[in-house]
């Protein structure tokens, strides 16, 4: 399984992808003629495609080598390579860019960029947390990955996590929200515990369901981690949070 500093190699390299994208982003905003929020958002749609697939790209390659070298250094039997996720969807990204603009309309234009800023993370980051999903799946030596939480991360973020246990359900979701700084990890670990099951009903995706749907989907979400949040204390209290 992955160590510590297995992980933390692979976050660096996600830092610096992320703060090159943050560069980008704030030269791109910096130039936008907010005084004519139209032309801004217009600009918006153009770029933010192309910013999110060049650095989703060199999220999913990143991951793809970390996935092979763990491989390499566990001395997992058998030959497999690790497989590329596709892109983030324009249309996801397009969506983000239309939520996060109505800022530009408003008398604070420039809330659009922190918006803009959360949800682009998400999209760049995701293709790398999906390859090693993916590869997962494919790979027929592991037993499931892993949803690695920082213990500062959220109340949500920690829950998945589930303290070393592995996702082995084939078409779960990552479910990652905007900012998240979880990393998905393969497990090769035979006897690794499966996650509680609501950690699979709280992975759903929401994007298409009404709002009736989530919110009962998010009631049962909190309804959870209000359950465990004595465990959520004890996994923050060990690793110093």
């Amino acid at each position: 399984m992955a160590t510590a500093a297995d992980v933390a190699r692979l976050r660096r390299a996600n830092d610096r992808i992320v703060r090159a994208v943050d560069r980008e982003l704030r030269d791109l905003f910096a130039a936008l003629p907010l005084n004519r929020p139209e032309r801004a958002r217009n600009a918006l749609l153009e770029y933010l495609p192309v910013l999110t697939d060049r650095y989703g790209e060199a999220a999913a390659a990143v991951a793809a080598e970390w996935y092979d070298e763990l491989r390499a250094v566990e001395r997992v039997p058998g030959r497999f390579r690790a497989t590329l996720a596709p892109l983030t969807a324009v249309e996801a990204v397009e969506g983000s860019v239309r939520y996060a603009a109505g800022h530009l309309f408003t008398d604070a234009p420039a809330d659009a960029l922190g918006v803009l800023r959360g949800a682009l993370v998400r999209h760049v980051l995701d293709p790398g947390r999906e390859t090693v999903r993916l590869s997962t799946v494919r790979d027929p030596r592991t037993s499931g990955w892993q949803r690695i939480a920082r213990a500062d991360g959220c109340r949500f973020c920690v829950m998945l996590a589930q303290r070393g246990a592995v996702y082995k359900d084939t078409t779960v979701d990552f479910a990652s929200h905007d900012d998240c700084n979880c990393a998905a990890a393969p497990s090769w670990d035979p006897d690794a515990p499966e996650v509680d099951v609501r950690a699979y009903q709280v992975s759903r995706r929401t994007a298409h369901m009404s709002p009736e749907q989530r919110e009962a989907h998010n009631a049962r979400a909190r309804e959870w981690m209000d359950a465990y949040a004595d465990e959520l204390d004890s996994f923050r209290a060990a690793a110093g949070a």
